[in-house]
């Protein structure tokens, strides 16, 4: 170690949003060229397939920051079973109803939605319990909801690098980036201008 130290004054809200800002940047860079052929394929007759772990990724997150922080979610409880934790391999391993394209649609409102609430709320209301949070979930502060999102975020990414890269399909860029506010602008801006061109695909 150094005496020299970096220049940051973010406060605690600042940080914790940046870290969940960095997060989903990398979490939807791993879509980023795929294939529409491998959304749903399975690496071994036990691996879930991406489809899958992409929506048991949106429906953890449209429960945190939605329904127990706002009282409001997008997905529906059909869909928050049919990704949850816990849900029979047979019934993890079909192919949901709903496409890609209308998943993929609802979760880019998911992470609008979050964070213009995050951003509307004061710094000293991360502390607190989420005003929705029901009474058979687990006691956590908005803070530590962030850290928990993005952890389970960051590994399920690993797990469709490691998917992608195992039907040759890899990610086309490196596994973490976005660390500040201008990358992030233009790797999320390269995500949307390729979705944009490639969405149809996934209907």
């Amino acid at each position: 170690m150094t005496n020299q130290q970096i220049k940051d004054n973010r406060n605690l809200k600042e940080f914790a949003l940046d870290t969940l800002k960095i997060v989903t940047c990398n979490f939807l860079t791993s879509f980023s060229g795929i294939e529409s052929e491998n959304i749903t394929k399975q690496i071994t007759k036990d691996s879930n397939h991406i489809f899958w772990i992409f929506g048991h990724c949106a429906s953890h997150m449209d429960i945190a920051f939605g329904l127990s922080c706002q009282g409001k979610g997008l997905l529906t409880k059909e869909q928050h079973k049919h990704f949850g934790y816990g849900i029979d391999k047979e019934i993890a391993h079909t192919i949901p109803e709903q496409s890609f394209h209308d998943f993929m649609e609802l979760f880019l409102i998911i992470i609008e939605n979050t964070f213009e609430f995050l951003d509307k709320l004061a710094e000293e209301n991360f502390r607190d319990l989420p005003r929705n949070l029901s009474e058979k979930r687990q006691k956590e502060s908005v803070l530590l909801t962030i850290q928990r999102v993005s952890l389970h975020l960051m590994g399920h990414m690993g797990q469709i690098t490691a998917i992608r890269r195992k039907l040759g399909n890899p990610v086309p860029m490196g596994f973490v980036a976005g660390m500040t506010k201008e990358s992030r602008k233009s790797i999320n801006d390269k995500y949307r201008k390729w979705w944009n061109e490639n969405k149809e695909k996934f209907t």
